[in-house]
């Protein structure tokens, strides 16, 4: 998967929202206000899109594949670079970017969280 793939991939998620809050390098992609993944615009490809993962299976994922890297600028604890190289196949990719967006959604008010399915 390259950049624009998982960019339109992750477009697609019920209410994802593109956005550009930190300025018109990256791409900040949004469930309910909330950020799940970012893609940077100025970089060669392949590109880091940053993606939540969840704490306690970070650390195992990271040692799995390669192509996950520390997030700068991001929580170490919640973020990882994921390097789109190919080394992971786009299967994987998904579920890591459906992941991401579920994980900001479980993070939601109870009430809001009714608004926005999970994946």
């Amino acid at each position: 998967m390259n950049r624009d793939e998982a960019l339109a991939y992750a477009s697609e998620l019920p209410h994802a929202e593109v956005t550009t809050p930190f300025g018109p390098d990256h791409l900040v992609l949004k469930v309910a206000g909330k950020m799940f993944a970012i893609l940077p615009l100025d970089e060669p490809e392949p590109v880091g899109m940053a993606l939540k993962f969840p704490p306690e299976q970070l650390d195992d994922l990271r040692a799995e594949y390669p192509c996950l890297e520390r997030a700068s600028h991001m929580s170490p604890v919640h973020w990882s670079a994921v390097r789109l190289d190919g080394s992971a196949p786009n299967r994987i990719l998904a579920a890591w970017i459906r992941q991401s967006y579920n994980l900001v959604v479980a993070g939601l008010p109870k009430k809001t969280q009714a608004n926005y399915p999970t994946l």
